[in-house]
């Protein structure tokens, strides 16, 4: 996998702005302050302005510098600096090396929703996506109160085949070929931008190889559901793989080798290996989400918005 290397020399930093200016500037938000990027990014101020020296994409108001939230979060990934970008895929790391473990494992996860608008909302409700407690893996699911759900679930192991298929091989060092790029939504469905310049996040990169293994002839879909990391778990998405039997196996060889790349999972992490038992499948479309919220501001009726949540691991 070609990732940036972590380090903060000059080359590096440098390396780092051309791949951030592969995103046109039309997917940018400049709505992060210089304070919040030192804050909560922990970029140092001095690799702001080094950063801004050798071009990152920027603007300015009154009160200074402003930041796109993406651009940051790769800066902050690519400079291995300790952000909360980062401590979430160190966790997601973690989650896959303990389902790693060739035992079924029972988790609870909770959803706890939370309106967006509170401080306008008069009534709230909260729908949690029916594929969600139906998922073959629910052994039983709980709403103790009206903006939380309760989803026990039962993971099985699943090991990957002990030999993969030419086509299923070629598509596993397709996937070590892309670079890792959180990007913004208008970018993650675009298959020429990910031609073009080699960068995908985890939806992309599923959309592309699902493609490719069209091409290649050999079956493969797209999977969506959590990574259960703790406390937090994360949405993800990943590949399924069919075998001989006609089993599908979910693999996730592009996410396996970027956690690689940053030195989160050890070296002779096996690209193909099956994330089984640190994934839940929940089967809904890459899009979608788990939970809708309705809510309704004070006096009038409120379009449909869809509400954010929570999902913790026990």
């Amino acid at each position: 996998m070609s990732t940036p290397t972590p380090a903060t020399g000059s080359t590096t930093i440098e390396a780092l702005v051309r791949q951030v200016s592969l995103v046109p500037d039309g997917h940018r938000s400049f709505d992060t302050s210089l304070e919040h990027a030192t804050r909560f990014h922990r970029l140092s101020r001095a690799c702001l302005e080094q950063l801004v020296e050798l071009g990152l994409p920027h603007s300015s108001n009154a009160e200074g510098l402003l930041f796109d939230r993406y651009d940051l979060r790769n800066a902050a990934l690519a400079l291995d600096v300790r952000s909360p970008q980062r401590s979430t895929y160190e966790a997601m790391a973690a989650a896959l090396r303990v389902g790693g473990a060739e035992t079924a494992a029972r988790r609870t996860v909770i959803v706890r929703a939370y309106c967006p608008a509170r401080d306008r909302c008069a009534g709230c409700t909260f729908v949690l996506d029916p594929a969600v407690t139906s998922a073959p893996q629910v052994v039983a699911a709980r709403r103790p109160e009206a903006s939380r759900f309760e989803v026990d679930i039962q993971l099985e192991p699943a090991a990957a085949p002990t030999a993969l298929t030419p086509e299923q091989r070629r598509l596993v060092d397709e996937a070590a070929g892309l670079r890792f790029h959180l990007l913004p939504p208008g970018l993650t469905t675009d298959l020429g931008f990910l031609r073009e310049t080699g960068l995908a996040d985890c939806t992309l990169a599923v959309r592309h190889l699902v493609s490719r293994g069209g091409e290649l002839g050999t079956p493969v879909r797209a999977a969506t559901g959590l990574c259960l990391s703790r406390p937090f778990a994360n949405r993800h998405h990943w590949l399924e793989l069919r075998d001989a039997e006609g089993r599908w196996w979910p693999a996730d060889p592009f996410f396996l080798r970027t956690l690689v790349g940053w030195g989160l999972l050890d070296d002779d992490w096996p690209a193909h290996r099956s994330p089984a038992g640190a994934y839940w499948r929940v089967d809904v479309g890459l899009d979608v989400p788990f939970l809708r919220h309705l809510g309704a501001t004070a006096g009038a009726s409120a379009p449909e918005r869809l509400g954010p949540a929570y999902f913790l691991v026990q």
